[in-house]
């Protein structure tokens, strides 16, 4: 039986929308976990490397925000894979304060611009190690919380706009003491859907980072009232050779250890 001109051109068209189909959600084949550790880590036994720079902001109450310090840093990551499902994720950053108008590291007392005293920012070598599960929460890696200690975190599902995808992690910590300080860390994810898609060893990523925190002790608050935030922007490396010179140069001059294996 042969066809005519419009059944044949109407064949055409859905054998030519059959791949426009699959390539619609080339994701679909991944868990949102899958597609969060493709973004934000590399594959288990392989070291994933950020480099981020931004400012930390600070205000009293009823007061709006001021540049306080520059930050610059570097951190490095690896995940397991563990029977029950979820991932655990090792994390070691290094970072640096600084000038917020120069950006150069300040390693000796500097004015804090809401009162005017001097203050001595303390930079940080911090590890952290955390649970990723399959339904996107966020879990600390103990058996227990410390007593006192309000832990909420949370991934949110991929966010696809055209080609680019986003996803989140979330922290929302309460530390216990007098005054109680809280901690909220809001990580945005960003990457390429198609390399999200490939996956491999490495897939290219940017990250936009925010916080919303109490006063730390070194900037000799006392009793005031406020909150500090962070803004930063972070950048995916493929190895610790893409990290900024001298970062690295500052980096191993006080943590030699930190690439180690890399």
């Amino acid at each position: 039986m042969s066809l005519t001109r419009r059944e044949l051109a109407a064949a055409a068209l859905a054998a030519a929308a059959l791949p426009s189909a699959s390539r619609a959600n080339p994701l679909a084949s991944l868990t949102p976990l899958e597609i969060f550790t493709r973004i934000r880590c590399s594959p288990p036994g392989r070291t994933t490397w950020w480099s981020y720079s931004g400012h930390m902001l600070a205000r009293r109450d009823g007061d709006p925000l001021r540049p306080m310090v520059s930050v610059i840093g570097a951190s490095r990551s690896t995940i397991t894979m563990l029977p029950d499902g979820n991932i655990r994720y090792a994390l070691t950053e290094a970072g640096y304060y600084g000038d917020p108008r120069t950006g150069e590291i300040a390693d000796g007392p500097m004015a804090n611009v809401l009162t005017g005293e001097p203050m001595s920012p303390e930079h940080y070598l911090s590890p952290q190690t955390i649970l990723f599960t399959p339904d996107l929460k966020v879990l600390p890696d103990m058996a227990a919380l410390p007593k006192g200690l309000d832990y909420t975190g949370r991934i949110t599902p991929p966010d696809i706009k055209h080609s680019r995808i986003w996803m989140a992690e979330e922290l929302f910590i309460k530390l216990p003491g007098t005054p109680a300080r809280v901690a909220n860390s809001l990580a945005n994810f960003e990457a390429s859907v198609a390399d999200v898609a490939r996956g491999g060893d490495f897939v290219p990523a940017t990250m936009q980072y925010t916080t919303l925190n109490s006063f730390r002790p070194w900037m000799n608050m006392g009793t005031a009232g406020g909150s500090i935030m962070m803004r930063l922007n972070a950048l995916k490396c493929p190895g610790w050779d893409s990290v900024p010179e001298p970062l690295r140069r500052r980096i191993l001059a006080d943590h030699p250890e930190f690439p180690a294996n890399a």
